[in-house]
């Protein structure tokens, strides 16, 4: 979710990481915006056949024209890890970030992040951190999750589509696909 709105009402997502568990090899998301700032929805990993609830909030928008930030919270149940085992948990999340279009440099806007995630089944709470780096249709998503480094390298289509190249973990590629409507 961005800091700001882009009126859309459906947005649809799809990532294959081969490598991962059965859990996270085939991942889709529903989510419907009630209204620029709730969005609620379903995820489903059919080699699982698991459907979970998802939920957002934005209870700030960023403002583009001044410093300050967004203030996103959500819920959602996806896979995690701490070293020893893997598990599959709902977690509780809360991030601040804002785009920078004061540094752009080379065309590329920085839009960094950071936030905290409450994992419940490991009884921990992580500390989230990244920042997207837009190019016209492009991006680069830089993601410490609180043990991993992800990479996601988008191309957007339309103002409806977008695909993208993942390195999970810094170990496992993958690919996703995004839709708005």
């Amino acid at each position: 979710m961005r800091g700001v709105s882009d009126q859309k009402k459906w947005g649809f997502s799809a990532r294959w990481i081969p490598e991962k568990s059965k859990a996270g090899q085939l991942f889709f998301s529903a989510k419907y915006w009630v209204n620029p700032d709730l969005g609620v929805g379903i995820d489903y990993r059919p080699l699982v056949d698991q459907v979970r609830p998802t939920v957002t909030y934005r209870f700030l928008p960023e403002d583009p024209h001044d410093w300050k930030p967004a203030l996103i919270v959500g819920s959602g149940v996806d896979d995690f890890s701490d070293g020893r085992r893997s598990v599959e948990s709902r977690s509780y999340f809360f991030t601040l970030s804002k785009a920078l279009p004061e540094f752009e440099f080379f065309g590329v806007t920085p839009a960094p992040y950071v936030g905290a995630v409450w994992i419940d089944k490991l009884d921990v709470l992580r500390t989230l951190v990244g920042v997207n780096l837009r190019h016209e249709k492009n991006s680069l998503m830089i993601q410490y999750s609180g043990t991993d480094t992800h990479l996601t390298l988008s191309h957007q289509l339309s103002d409806r589509i977008s695909v993208s190249g993942i390195y999970w973990g810094m170990k496992y590629p993958g690919l996703g696909l995004q839709m708005k409507f």
